[in-house]
């Protein structure tokens, strides 16, 4: 019985769209613009909601000879912990602003990284705290803007 009431509704559906009524209107769900930009001569990065601060947190961007990129950037994905391929440690929750992956935010490796936020030291990520991290990792969707700039 329960099937022949919804057939008899979809029936009745298709009959009133065909002879005109409109179609029922999907509302969109705006998505708060959410953005991030670290200041490399200040090695913080300030969080943005619809241009207001969200947070602001110390980072670690990269040393002499690994410079971090500056411009803009977007944020493309997020793996919970991955292994760096090419310096083989782990990448807390990793988000990669760059299509190679080269580049993202993750958690410092280590209480001696997490010491020392603040300071250029990596290899051209950005660095965050343990408590930044899975916030960053959660509250920054894929396709947010990220602006790298030195000053």
């Amino acid at each position: 019985m329960t099937g022949s009431i919804a057939l008899a509704r979809l029936i009745l559906g298709l009959l009133s769209w065909s002879l005109g009524s409109q179609m029922p209107v999907v509302q969109e769900t705006l998505v708060p613009a959410r953005t991030a930009t670290i200041l490399l001569d200040r090695q913080l990065v300030l969080f943005e909601q619809d241009g207001r601060e969200a947070n602001l947190a110390l980072v670690s961007t990269g040393r002499p000879g690994h410079a971090t990129p500056q411009g803009t950037f977007t944020v493309r994905y997020r793996l919970r912990n991955p292994l760096s391929s090419k310096y083989l440690v782990r990448m807390p929750y990793w988000v990669s602003i760059l299509p190679s992956g080269e580049v993202g935010f993750h958690q410092a490796p280590g209480i001696s990284a997490l010491s020392r936020l603040g300071e250029p030291l990596s290899h051209g990520c950005i660095r965050l705290g343990r408590h930044v991290a899975p916030w960053v990792y959660s509250w920054l969707p894929s396709g947010s803007e990220v602006v790298i700039r030195g000053h």
